[in-house]
């Protein structure tokens, strides 16, 4: 298992498109993908899922993977955060 905390940090937190950009660089690896937020665990392959997290912005996700790929696939996610999925 690989796992890094990351901080929410684009203005209107975790909501639909930027959640669609985590399952999009998700569904690249064949591992699986969960990302965590205050005890509460999101498949990283499921919209929905990382929907019902309701992280706003400063929230501290917790991103996980396992498998072949899960380095990269963490990675991956932890770049798409980062990054304010696109936003300024």
């Amino acid at each position: 298992m690989v796992e890094k905390e990351v901080e929410i940090v684009n203005e209107v937190g975790l909501h639909i498109r930027p959640a669609s950009m985590l399952v999009e660089a998700a569904n690249k690896f064949k591992s699986n993908v969960w990302i965590e937020k205050d005890g509460q665990e999101a498949n990283g392959k499921s919209i929905m899922s990382i929907l019902l997290l309701c992280a706003e912005k400063g929230s501290k996700v917790n991103i996980k993977a396992e498998g072949p790929d899960a380095t990269q696939a963490v990675e991956a996610l932890v770049r798409v955060v980062k990054d304010r999925f696109g936003e300024e």
